[in-house]
């Protein structure tokens, strides 16, 4: 005997671009007033998984059957559903909630995205949305984006992030925007120079203290990091930081970029330093294969996806 066939739900709302499934089906629950858990056992669905390692499985089928959209639009839209695998590790650590205006078309509440780690914010809607640098470990912002409309700079520096990475590829703009997260924290720590502490103040304003993983942190000093990739990327800094006659030149132009306000360091000739030594390790050619690239100790890796197709 035949198993029954998969009813189509009312209202079969359609995914939105790069969303989690786990966000898609929660949506979809909502909008035809059911369960998430009548949805999954309707698509074969695993249990819920027990650790972060663990994936789940749904049938991609019963999916299409279920929403009524093709099994080529669910995996355009469902990077869980793609195959081949996409390269997870271009993409930030953890799904982010998408830019509330932008996602108002989409029914059922809001949509969770995974986001290349160039991507921080709504250029359009003035919202931040991500984190400063990749694996930075920021918490999402899930009630309220952060507005930053009031400060243009946050803005101009998404958009040269974006255009970085348009001239010379994700790779490279990932290894370069790595480097200058790095350095920043060398430099600063936990502490923000004039600039940055004038942004916190009015995207927290009134706020005691800050939490260093708070994204209005990382935003504040979003614009110093991009300035600082945007020179290390260029192959023509590359060139100047390996040379021994025009190292120090080079090396300056970088940590200046950085808001150089609070030294730790110093730039003289012929001297090292921790951060001279991260500079030189970062330049070098970096491996990769599908999973993310390791070199010299450095490694950067993705989400680990959540669902697989049975």
């Amino acid at each position: 005997m035949s198993a029954s066939p998969t009813r189509r739900l009312p209202i079969p709302t359609p995914p939105a671009a790069w969303e989690t499934i786990t966000s898609y089906l929660r949506r979809l629950a909502k909008v035809n007033h059911t369960t998430v858990r009548d949805l999954e056992a309707a698509i074969n669905a695993s249990p819920d998984k027990h650790s972060y390692r663990q994936t789940r499985t749904l049938s991609l089928d019963k999916l299409s059957a279920l929403t009524g959209h093709s099994a080529h639009q669910l995996r355009r839209a469902l990077l869980e559903l793609q195959h081949p695998e996409p390269q997870w590790w271009l993409l930030q650590a953890f799904p982010r909630p998408a830019c509330p205006p932008c996602a108002r078309r989409h029914r059922g509440g809001p949509v969770h995205r995974y986001y290349p780690h160039h991507v921080t914010a709504c250029v359009k809607h003035n919202l931040w949305l991500g984190t400063r640098a990749p694996a930075a470990t920021a918490w999402p912002v899930t009630d309220n984006a952060i507005d930053i409309q009031h400060l243009p700079e946050i803005t101009s520096a998404q958009v040269r992030h974006r255009r970085l990475v348009r001239r010379h590829g994700q790779v490279a703009v990932l290894i370069a925007t790595r480097a200058a997260f790095e350095s920043w924290e060398y430099i600063h720590g936990r502490n923000l120079g004039h600039a940055q502490s004038t942004r916190l103040d009015v995207l927290r304003p009134g706020a005691l203290q800050y939490h260093e993983e708070d994204p209005a942190f990382h935003a504040a000093n979003y614009p110093e990091i991009v300035s600082a990739a945007s020179v290390f990327v260029r192959h023509q800094w590359q060139a100047q930081v390996t040379g021994q006659a025009t190292r120090v030149h080079a090396y300056a132009e970088f940590g200046n970029c950085l808001d150089w306000s609070m030294p730790r360091d110093t730039w003289q000739p012929g001297r090292r330093s921790t951060l001279t030594d991260w500079i030189d390790i970062y330049a070098r050619p970096h491996p990769t294969n599908g999973h993310g690239f390791a070199s010299a100790g450095i490694t950067i890796t993705g989400p680990r996806p959540a669902w697989t197709v049975q």
